[in-house]
């Protein structure tokens, strides 16, 4: 037996006992503490051509659990077998797109055995390369302030229903509305601006933030853009959330403010999220605006709170829970 495995987990001591192990069985092992490592690696062997024979994955990881990773890799090279491990029992991972499991602990012998097992019935695996999808329109927010005189009925009304608004959002907080927008050019959204939401009757304040592709590495950025489509973090399950069932579960509007040089840091905590149903990098006010769904606002407020207020580099952030103004 031989070839190149990947095995994920953030335990220390087991990635060397089983590198340790699978190198005496013939296997170079490329030990990964974490998820982004990961997908980091895997997109270095695709580019230089490099053939993996597996991948092992813990179903418990620090930053992206097993699941996400396992529908990751799957989506890019759906020939390579993926062997996910873990203490908490095969129920955990039921229904999962994985060749096998692994239950914790687990000799290497055992695992020698599963290996060959797969190698005799699937045969070496074959890279798969998935095209990351462009964007073909520009989008951007418009958070809006009215005076009390304002009728906000009648105003949302109108703007749900304007063509070029992919959703239109009440709000509670800084922002009394919150539209996305979305046009086919730069100019085009701005005269849409000025026509449309400038005029606005009983309109107090308006900051407007374009959405911009964020200037990664080119590591993170192919293992974003794999993950948008694999793990429904695009714009069509945005908009897809405005038919929310707001007697089961709430839906916030996060805007973050960061230190630019603490971006490669910051967004993949973000935008791997259980809770972040969008995560779009912006210009203006605010360098990210999350859509955040949970089961209540106090679920949220958590998330928020433990998850994204401690990160190195985050300076300021503003919740704006959606509220239902009225059946549309």
């Amino acid at each position: 037996m031989s070839g190149k495995i990947l095995l994920v987990d953030d335990e220390a001591s087991l990635r060397r006992s089983v590198s340790l192990g699978l190198l005496q069985k013939g296997y170079d092992t490329i030990p990964c503490e974490n998820g982004m490592k990961a997908l980091a690696a895997i997109d270095l062997f695709s580019k230089k051509q490099v053939d993996l024979s597996f991948a092992i994955i813990d179903f418990r990881l620090p930053d992206i659990d097993g699941a996400k990773l396992l529908k990751i890799i799957k989506s890019k090279f759906p020939s390579l077998p993926v062997i996910i491990i873990t203490g908490y029992g095969n129920e955990v991972v039921k229904g999962e797109e994985m060749d096998a499991f692994l239950d914790k602990p687990f000799s290497v012998e055992d695992l020698a055995d599963l290996l060959e097992k797969i190698q005799k019935k699937e045969g070496s695996a074959k890279k798969e390369e998935k095209q990351v999808k462009t964007e073909k329109s520009v989008g951007g927010y418009a958070l809006l302030r009215f005076n009390k005189e304002a009728d906000m009925v009648e105003t949302y009304k109108n703007l749900y229903f304007m063509e070029n608004i992919l959703y239109c959002d009440a709000t509670r907080g800084d922002f009394d509305i919150v539209v996305f927008m979305q046009c086919s050019d730069k100019d085009s959204l701005d005269k849409f601006m000025k026509d449309n939401i400038l005029s606005l009757e009983g309109l107090e304040s308006c900051s407007f933030i374009n959405i911009e592709r964020p200037v990664l590495s080119e590591v993170l950025n192919e293992i974003i853009g794999s993950a948008e489509d694999v793990l429904g973090k695009g714009r069509d399950e945005a908009i897809e959330s405005t038919n929310r069932n707001f007697r089961r579960s709430a839906s916030s509007y996060v805007f973050i403010e960061i230190e630019k040089e603490k971006l490669e840091n910051i967004y993949p905590t973000l935008f791997f999220n259980d809770n972040v149903v969008s995560c779009d990098y912006t210009k203006g006010c605010f360098d990210f605006v999350l859509l955040m769904k949970g089961t209540s606002f106090s679920e949220i407020d958590s998330i928020v709170n433990n998850n994204f207020k401690s990160l190195d580099g985050v300076l300021r952030i503003k919740e704006c829970p959606i509220i239902k103004l009225f059946n549309i």
